[in-house]
Formats: structure tokens, sequence, C-alpha cells
């Protein structure tokens, strides 16, 4: 998956200076109003970094002795936001103006976290044209053009429309919910024909859980396990009584509103009686999961039921499918009775490691997946995807604090950060925030810790992804500092700023410590306390070019063998882990779905193609270097099934009513393969707008095959893993994963039924109706 980092804002904070009169004369064609461009930030999607640009409105006037600049951000209603004024002084370069301000970025718990930094414009005109630079004076950025365009006429804000009336205001200004709403869903909880409460109340309910700012309703596993009843109308009035339900126990219980537990077992509660009711009226709802639900509360278990819908320490048994397919069956028999999912995360994660594209870690893990999937008789090559100027592998690092005290440090460098010549030990220095103090104190850096400003985003301290040193940073380097210290969010992130050449490797290692100690050891420098720290970080490059593949295979199709159900997963991760959760457990249950179908002796009409793409994390090179490989034949697939996200079970998917027959047979190979875990097909008839698919946070390569209209829809999962914790840091490892063992075993058997389902259907599965506008296949 992807790494999103933050948008940089910049807030302007009056600062008084004196243009020397003896340069005044220089300055005239900056007097007038601008409209002005500028980069305030970037985002990464996937190792794709696009600056953020916003617009404002530059107001330059002459003042004795000076120059003067109010400097205002249009919204996106091209309203101004409050002006801020700066005075200027004349450079060689042009008129600086110098400011405070606050870079504010979003940590993973939501909180913000706010930076001081301080803002140089650098501007110059000449006739109707502005030019320059904007630049955040620390480490971390670089600088930004500014462009604009000399202002005919003063900017006027647009007029915008009267504000709605209070009848039509959006759900934003409600209000707490009333006693009267409140007594009506504990009514509604109690009620007990479910059916007819949905039809007439489930709106409402809906509707006012989500206006209401004084109850919350927590995700939860069981509201998408709720999917596993067989019947449309039965799902809708089973989730309508969990919902009330458990809005119904945060009512009566508000001191138990923090417990999940107590939370949900409310809402089953609920649902097993609604479910009752349901069965008393037709046996036709009856369902094999709600089933064993009510078994589990009549043996006093239902809790510990509960606990297995996050997927942690399930267990998985052997159990025979249903399916009337006999190659189903065979699946279905081999994947509970011999599971084998966790084995091949154990080889990708704790025997390869942190698999980043360019690495011997990934090139090792490729090949072995091509020799693991020839010995179970499938064909499988390395097609070459691309190249990486320089070749990285990491080694262990540490870090430890000497004096005052002696403390272990909690620390993380990016991929492809230099190590330190052995163990070094030196004192901390507070780093410069600007370029100047850097130059006026550069005797005070040698054989030093540096700590610089701002937040750690996971990426390299000299370029998000590709590392270029700075103009603070060369200071640094010519100074002999032993490296610089950032502060980072814990866990911590660790992602990667490579060098383009061997020639610009790194030399300054790039140090991201835990927030806490970063800032104790901050207090003790103001507090004129030495502090001492020692760090050894083993890390070592080679060479390049270094050429990566993707990992192809097939089994091919008996009567339609150009037509391809397409399964994948990227097979790289950044490796400040060891890759466990994105993506090794994605590649573990796409390898041993096709495990199954090879041992199965599985011959579908259409072909199943298995691709374990290379790069994903620095922009999916490895997808599309196989779309544009595959050119020809990508008109040919007739889906992209991805796996790319938190481990647990798969328990659905998303598909449009047309495919309906088609995976109501998966459905079916899987009624009561688990006790607890279930699969069920969710109509979605709104057509999608592939454009978008590159620019959707959560986008993988599945994305490249949505661009060429191949159609890409998404499985869901149950379970509570906590992907944020683990995604992109530290954290990222087999033992975080190990308790979703079974879950993780289910989802490979629901990935291999779905691929053989699809690719022998008799049915024709049309793109028609999946895209608004699919671009075609080149």
């Amino acid at each position: 998956m992807h790494l999103l980092h933050p948008h940089l804002y910049a807030t302007c904070i009056l600062v008084a200076a004196t243009l020397p009169a003896t340069l005044y004369a220089q300055t005239p064609a900056l007097v007038g109003q601008w409209q002005f461009q500028t980069a305030t930030g970037t985002t990464t999607t996937n190792g794709v970094e696009v600056d953020l640009i916003d617009t404002g409105i530059l107001d330059i006037t002459e003042e004795q002795g000076g120059m003067r600049a109010t400097i205002a951000w249009l919204d996106e209603r091209g309203q101004l936001t409050p002006p801020r004024t700066v005075n200027g002084t004349v450079g060689p370069a042009g008129t600086v103006f110098r400011h405070g301000g606050k870079r504010v970025s979003t940590g993973r718990n939501g909180k913000d976290i706010s930076t001081e930094v301080t803002i140089r414009w650098t501007l110059q005109a000449k006739g109707k044209v502005l030019s320059g630079e904007r630049l955040v004076e620390t480490d971390e950025n670089e600088p930004k053009p500014v462009n604009g365009t000399r202002l005919k006429e003063r900017y006027v804000p647009p007029t915008l429309p009267a504000a709605l009336p209070a009848a039509t205001a959006d759900s934003a200004a409600r209000g707490p919910s009333t006693p009267a709403e409140r007594a009506r869903v504990v009514q509604m909880a109690a009620q007990h024909d479910p059916l007819a409460l949905q039809q007439r109340d489930g709106a409402w309910l809906s509707a006012w859980i989500d206006d209401i700012p004084d109850l919350t309703l927590e995700a939860s596993a069981l509201d998408g396990w709720l999917n596993i009843a067989p019947r449309a109308a039965t799902r809708e009035a089973l989730r309508f009584q969990y919902l009330a339900s458990v809005m119904a126990f945060k009512i009566e219980h508000p001191d138990q509103t923090g417990q999940q537990s107590a939370s949900d077992l409310a809402g089953m509660q609920g649902v097993l009686h609604a479910y009752e009711t349901l069965l008393r009226q037709d046996s036709r709802y009856r369902s094999a999961k709600l089933d064993a639900a009510l078994a589990a509360r009549r043996q006093d278990r239902l809790p510990a039921f509960l606990a297995t819908l996050s997927g942690r320490n399930a267990g998985i048994e052997a159990a025979p499918s249903p399916s009337g397919d006999a190659t189903a069956r065979r699946i279905v028999a081999l994947g509970t009775s011999e599971p084998r999912a966790m084995d091949w995360l154990d080889i990708l994660s704790n025997r390869f490691g942190g698999r980043m594209a360019g690495s011997d870690a990934y090139t090792h893990a490729a090949q072995w997946a091509r020799m693991q999937l020839q010995q179970w008789g499938v064909q499988a090559e390395l097609e070459e995807a691309g190249q990486i100027p320089v070749g990285f592998n990491r080694g262990p690092w540490s870090g430890k604090m000497l004096a005052p005290q002696e403390q272990a440090l909690r620390m993380a460098t990016p991929a492809y950060t230099a190590g330190t010549r052995g163990v070094q030990q030196g004192l901390v220095t507070l780093g410069p925030a600007t370029l100047e103090e850097a130059l006026e104190r550069a005797a005070q850096f040698k054989g030093t810790w540096v700590l610089t400003g701002g937040e750690s985003g996971g990426g390299g301290r000299d370029g998000t992804t590709i590392h270029q040193p700075r103009a603070i940073t060369r200071v640094l380097m010519e100074a002999g500092a032993l490296g610089t210290i950032q502060s980072g969010e814990e866990p911590l992130y660790a992602a990667s700023a490579a060098p383009a050449t061997w020639a610009t490797l790194p030399t300054l290692p790039d140090i991201k410590l835990a927030a806490s100690q970063y800032a104790d050891i901050r207090q003790r420098l103001a507090r004129g306390v030495a502090v001492t720290l020692e760090f050894d970080i083993r890390n070592w490059f080679y060479p390049g070019p270094v050429t990566y593949h993707n990992v192809v295979a097939r089994i091919p199709g008996t009567e339609k063998p150009d037509e391809v159900v397409l399964i994948g997963a990227h097979l790289d991760s950044y490796d400040g882990g060891t890759g466990a959760a994105d993506n090794g457990g994605g590649v573990a249950t796409m390898l041993e779905a096709m495990r199954l179908l090879a041992l199965s002796e599985a011959k579908p009409r259409r072909s199943i193609m298995l691709v374990a793409f290379g790069a994903e994390e620095i922009g999916r090179k490895g997808a599309f270097a196989f779309a544009e490989r595959h050119a020809g034949e990508l008109k040919n697939i007739v889906m992209m099934l991805n796996r790319d996200g938190r481990p647990g079970a798969i328990d659905g998917i998303a598909i449009p009513s047309a495919w309906k027959p088609v995976f109501g047979r998966v459905e079916q190979a899987l009624q009561d393969v688990h006790p607890v875990f279930g699969f069920a097909a969710t109509i979605q008839d709104a057509l999608r707008d592939a454009s978008k698919a590159m620019n959707a946070w959560a986008g993988s390569d599945d994305a490249v095959f949505s661009l060429h209209g191949v159609p890409t829809p998404k499985f869901t999962v149950l379970g509570d893993f906590d992907y944020p914790r683990v995604h992109h840091t530290v954290l990222d490892t087999y033992e975080n994963v190990l308790p979703f063992s079974s879950a993780q075993q289910y989802s490979a058997i629901a990935i291999a039924l779905t691929a053989y389902e699809v690719a022998n259907a008799p049915e024709e599965l049309s793109r028609k109706g999946y895209y608004r506008a699919a671009k075609a296949a080149q």
C-alpha cells in the first residue's frame, strides 16, 4: 500500500524589517497586486510525489524606506483567507520577505502536529510577470517556484450564495439526540418484527446515527459479518436490529460506551433475537452461521464466538464444501486440511525480510516464488519490470544515550540511509533553522549528532522519494557532522529516499527518533545539559543498475485460454519491518491460492494468471511494466483481483448484479466451510470512474488495470487487524500477522475459489456497465 505525506500549510506572522534606502530604487517593479501560484507541500502515493499547488493574492506597496507585502490565499470558492503583512529587504536575487509560520500535518491518530518554521519569499518582477521562490527554511524542504501575473484591477472575491435556511441546513449543524429520539431507539431494540420495523424505521435510524454528535457507532467486525445471511431482506433486517441494539445499549449504559466487547455483545444479542423471530415466520431465513451463533449463546460461549469475528486465533479445521463442482470441493478440502499460507509468509518476511525493489531480499524472494510455483506444476517465469540505479541492503541498527545516563533509543532510518562508520559516538547539537545560521555555526557541528526540525513522515531528510542533499545538509556534511536526528511519531515510519546515481550516494545518516525521546534530548540541551549518543547503523549499497522482476504464473484455460482471470499482489515492501502485512500477507495468500488450484488439478475454461508485482511501493512500476509488456492482452483480462491491505478473512466482494450467478457459486462453495467466516457478494451497480483509480488514497497495482478498463472488484475483509499501526512502520513484522493465521488461510481458499469459478463460468462476464468511461486497452 501506499504512504501519504503531510500537506504543508503556512500561516504568515508579521515580522518587521528595514529596507536600505540605497537599494530601494531597485524595487518599484514589484509594486502592485499579483495573483500567484506556488507549491505549499507535496503528496506521495506509492512513490509518486506531486506538488500541492495553492493560489493567492500578493499586494505589494511602497513604504517609506522599504517595501511591504500583504499575502492572502484563495480558497476553493475564490474567497481570500485573512491577510498577513510582512516587510521586505532587497537582496541580490530579488526582494526577500521573511516571516514566521507553522507546518501542520496529521498524525496516524488524527491529531494535528504543528511545527514552527521560518518561510522566505524571494520575489522579482518584470513587466506583468512575477517570479521567484518560496522556501521553508528547514532541512526537509526545498525552494518551490512562485509564478504570477499582475492584476489589471484589484481582486474582488465572488459573491457567495445566501446561506441555506435552518430547515435545510446539513447535518453538521445537528445538535445532540433528544430524549424522545433516545426513547424511540430503545423501543426499536425491543420490537419483535424486524422486517416490518426495518422497512418503517431503517432509513430514519441510519440518518439519525450519522447526524447526532453525542452518540457514535464504532466500526465493528460484527457489522460486516452480518452479510453472511443468505437473503438480502434478512441482511437488512438483521443489520437494522444490530444498529438499534447497539445504540440502545449506549443510551441505557452510558458508563460502558467505550467498551467495544460489551457493545458488540449487545448488538449480537439483538441480532439473534431478531433471527429467531424470522425463523418462526419462515424457515427459509435459516443461516448456518447464525445457527452457530445461537448454539454458542446456548452454551454460554457467545463472547468467545464474537472474539472469533476479529479473525484472531480463529482456528481452521478440515471441512467439506457443498459445491456441486468436484474441483471446488478439492480446493476446500486441501485448503482446510493442509493450510500453508503462513508458511509462505514466514519465508517472505523471516527468511528474506523487507523486500525493497533493488535489494538482494527482493531479488531472492522473486526467484523463490518462481521456483515454488514451478514445483507445484504451474508455468512461472520472471519478467523484467524495471531497474534501480543503486542497490541497497539494510543491516541491523541500534542507538543509545550514553550520557548523562544510559538509555536505549527507539529509532529507525529510511531505506537508502547512509550507515554509520561502525559504532560512532558524539555529542548532540541543535540544528540550524536557516542556511545563514548553518553557515555561521558550521564549526559547531563537527563530530556531533544534529537535531533537525519537523516531524518525520518516514521519507528521507533530503527528498521524500529521491535523495537530493539540500543546502543545509551540505553544510552539515562539509562541517563533519555525524548524522541528523528528526522526531517521529511512534510506531516509526520507515519509507525510502533512493539516490539517483552511485556518484550521489548519501553519506550523512538520517535517523528518525521516537518523539518522546527526541523531546527529552531537546529539553536537556535547553537546560545546558550535555548529551552523548551512540549509533551503529549497518546499511550497504552496491552499484547498479539493479534489475527487478515481476513473477508471472499461469494455469492455461481449456476452452478460452486467451481470456484471463488475473490475481495479483505486490511482492516488494518497505524494509523498516519485514513487509509482513504490506504485503507479504497478500502475496502469501495468492501463492497459497495458486497451490490449491494446481494441486486440485483445476482445468478451468479460461486461464488463471498470478502476478507478484515489483516496485509497487515506489510508483506501481511493476504493474505499469506488465501493462506495457502485455498491452495487446489487456482487453482479454476478464477481471483483476488484487490483494493489498490488512490481513484477515476475505468475507465478500462488491460486484455488478450481472455477475451474481457466477459469484453465487463462490458463496455456495464456501458455505459452512468455516463455523464463523462466510462469503457474500454485494451488488454495486453504480458506474465506476476508471480515470480516478490512480488518485485513490488506497490505490495499489489494480489501479493501473482500472486505467485500461479492466474490472477490478474489491474484496472485503473481516477482522480487527490494526493496519495503520503497522503500515510502513517498524512493526510490520510476522508476529503481528501470526494471530490471523486461520483468517489468512480462509482468504487463500476464497481467492482460489473466486478465480476458479470466474475462470470456469459458462456465462460471459462483460465489462459493460462496470466503468462510467473506461479507457480502452491499447
